[in-house]
């Protein structure tokens, strides 16, 4: 009995570790002022400044980025468990108890759930889960970025970008968590049959843990909750979607509490971490200094120093 305990609990702290990558929260959309000029001499001086000072924007995500930014965060995730910080101890102290009470549970739910025949509400689910899979986020995400592009709003093909970046985070995380876990699903393929010798177990041959389904939907509604977060409707609608199909993956039989939990959890996280990390990007911008001639009416020359941050 300890011995199941401390397998357990290994499993949900090995899970819900990659969730501790979201950064600090940045707060406020409003950007950093574009530069200051020190001591640049007007005209009623007498000097006329030979050329203006140039400011730069921060370039946006592109396409063609996408690839590479989710490489970067998944060295980001993986690595985020070895620098914990003391303001992480509540999160992941409730991630892993909650998930702890969720697993207790799991094979009661999975068995009440698989020796009911399945009626309307196992098709219901079935078409959400259809529907509402990581290949429909991306589909999603890839049209937002579209309809973006194609109607020169450059914030919703950002959001776009981002929601591909963070579905694609989320596909990574979860089958790497598949492969390590090994857990079957509650039933076999069609929910009308439980699979008794593996029945909420890990390390048994499986796919079940976590769910993917439930970590592509909250890691798209996060991103695009945070994109629009001026919008009040928009991260009920966003996370409500999220919701419906994430716990469509019990009631499907396809899934036990704790996978769609920690699937949710990871979804979350990774969401929050792309979404805040490209905010904080536009907002950060280097320091330059550059010398400015001017010319002054009296057939001198001076030297400007310009500050832009």
């Amino acid at each position: 009995m300890t011995l199941r305990l401390l397998r357990l609990f290994i499993i949900c702290g090995a899970a819900l570790l990659p969730a501790l990558a979201c950064p600090t929260r940045v707060r406020g959309n409003q950007v950093q002022p574009a530069g200051e000029q020190a001591s640049v001499p007007s005209k009623s001086e007498g000097h006329v400044p030979s050329r203006p000072v140039e400011t730069t924007t921060q370039p946006q995500p592109t396409l063609k980025e996408v690839p590479r930014r989710i490489i970067r965060d998944q060295e980001f995730i993986w690595l985020r468990p070895f620098r914990l910080k003391r303001s992480d101890l509540p999160w992941l102290g409730y991630m892993v108890g909650t998930t702890a009470v969720l697993m207790a549970i799991d094979r009661r739910v999975g068995q009440g759930l698989s020796d009911s025949p399945p009626g309307r509400g196992y098709t219901f689910s079935h078409n959400v889960g259809r529907f509402g899979g990581p290949w429909t986020d991306l589909g999603v995400a890839g049209a937002i970025y579209l309809a973006g592009r194609r109607g020169g709003d450059q914030h919703s093909e950002t959001t776009g970008l981002l929601g591909l970046e963070a579905v694609g985070d989320s596909l990574v995380v979860v089958e790497f968590l598949k492969i390590a876990t090994q857990r079957p699903r509650p039933t076999f393929a069609g929910g009308d049959v439980r699979d008794y010798n593996a029945d909420g177990t890990f390390f048994a041959g499986g796919t079940s843990f976590p769910s993917g389904h439930a970590a592509a939907s909250f890691a798209l509604a996060t991103v695009v909750s945070e994109q629009y977060r001026e919008k009040r409707w928009v991260a009920p609608v966003a996370y409500g979607l999220a919701s419906l199909v994430a716990t469509s993956r019990i009631t499907m039989r396809t899934h036990f509490p704790s996978d769609v939990f920690v699937g949710a959890a990871l979804g979350l996280m990774i969401g929050r971490h792309v979404a805040h990390d490209a905010e904080r990007s536009r907002q950060e911008k280097p320091l330059h200094s550059r010398l400015l001639p001017t010319v002054s009416s009296a057939g001198g020359t001076t030297l400007t120093l310009a500050w832009e941050f």
